[in-house]
């Protein structure tokens, strides 16, 4: 198989403004959280914060991308490799889409065993086991440590 490639330069144009579109989406959601106190913050200065992240990481990506010379190619993966970024994109679409019904811990679970199946060969039983590990090793920090409330879902899991 042949390796297929396009502009960098349109590549990161296209995924800053992606980025820019989701930093301010992200920061309108964030913004309806409770920001707390000065001695006791609340859920929503993380979220903030990330949001902040996002918008000035996209900003320099579109930056960076105008700058940039348009004959310089990217290489796009193809066989194997094609196969398993477009499972990881369809695992996060999955993810973000089902955790409103799921609620997070389950959705983790799911997330965290699939994708451990798809980037690796270890069995069934193995990847479901480290994925209940991972989503309750996040959910401890999210929930006990950083204070944020997560989704329980329509099932109220």
């Amino acid at each position: 198989m042949s390796a297929q490639s396009f502009s960098k330069r349109t590549g990161y144009l296209v995924m800053g403004a992606l980025g820019l579109a989701l930093s301010v989406a992200y920061l309108g959601m964030s913004f309806q959280l409770p920001f707390g106190k000065v001695d006791q913050p609340g859920a929503g200065l993380f979220p903030v914060v990330v949001g902040v992240m996002l918008l000035l990481a996209s900003l320099a990506t579109v930056w960076e991308g105008w700058k940039m010379d348009s004959a310089a190619l990217v290489e796009v993966p193809v066989g194997t490799d094609r196969k398993r970024l477009l499972s990881l994109i369809a695992l996060l679409f999955g993810y973000f889409l089902l955790m409103p019904w799921l609620g997070h811990f389950i959705t983790s679970v799911l997330f965290c065993a699939l994708l451990i199946r798809v980037l690796s060969d270890l069995s069934w039983p193995r990847s479901l086991v480290y994925g209940v590990i991972m989503s309750i090793l996040v959910y401890a920090i999210f929930v006990y440590l950083l204070k944020v409330p997560m989704p329980r879902g329509e099932l109220g899991l």
